[in-house]
């Protein structure tokens, strides 16, 4: 699901439990959709807030209009993520809208899952062009993303090659990424400190990320800067990095 807007620094959780209600308000009533004055009576939510939510809801395809009337219903083949309690996000909230203002790009809190990544929190940057590359709940190969990659290069060499192997026939989905060229990357991410991904997931695109392990060594989440590739030169790639080393040691400050 496309990230909800946020008004202030306390109130991204806020904003998504707010969204997760309204679509499981949608759900609740699938023949004939629900209006924006039904869904604020339901919900207990003002109309304003529930135009913003419906806008996101609609924009990560999981809500739509009923054709011909001012009605939403939820979209049946969307998955709902269960990532509302995630405290990941709400402990990694602060530095993720930090850096979404610092830098003016969409910033992505992305943790790993077996084999995959998952996107559990999105933030948008001032920047006029925004690369949405993904959303909360979607869910990747390991490492074809700049933050799937950060939390890859920090598994063992062994973990590594299984999820290579196990994912080698997905990633070539990616803007014709190759196991050859995935393995140089996790060496490169290995060598720089960081990831630099670019044109894989989203053409045009360039991607910044970093991975915070846990007192075990195993990565617990990594956090990733993208925005269009003229955007991205060298230098800027390693000032990008480095404010998001700064804001993972706030993050591991906090746990």
């Amino acid at each position: 699901m496309d990230t909800l807007e946020t008004d202030n620094a306390g109130s991204g959780p806020r904003t998504l439990r707010r969204g997760l209600q309204v679509l499981r308000t949608l759900q609740d009533n699938p023949d004939t959709g629900l209006s924006v004055t039904d869904l604020a009576r339901m919900t207990g939510l003002q109309r304003p807030t529930i135009y913003r939510l419906l806008a996101a809801l609609v924009e990560g395809g999981f809500a739509k209009t009923v054709s011909g009337t001012k009605r939403f219903m939820a979209n049946e083949s969307a998955i709902l993520p269960n990532i509302e309690q995630d405290p990941r996000i709400e402990l990694a909230f602060p530095v993720l809208q930090r850096l979404a203002t610092l830098t003016g790009d969409a910033v992505f809190l992305v943790v790993r899952d077996g084999h995959e990544s998952v996107s559990l929190w999105r933030e948008i940057g001032a920047y006029p062009v925004q690369i949405l590359a993904t959303f909360a709940g979607k869910r990747q190969p390991l490492g074809v993303g700049s933050g799937g990659m950060a939390l890859l290069a920090k598994l063992s060499d062994e973990t590594v090659e299984e999820i290579i192997a196990s994912n080698s026939n997905r990633i070539e989905q990616y803007g014709g990424m190759t196991t050859r060229e995935m393995r140089q990357l996790v060496l490169n991410t290995r060598t720089r400190g960081y990831s630099v991904v670019g044109n894989y997931a989203v053409r045009g695109a360039l991607g910044v990320g970093c991975a915070l392990c846990d007192a075990k060594k195993n990565p617990y989440l990594a956090i990733s800067v993208t925005a269009i590739t003229d955007r991205m030169p060298a230098s800027r790639q390693r000032e990008i990095a480095l404010l998001i080393q700064d804001g993972l040691k706030t993050i591991a400050d906090r746990i």
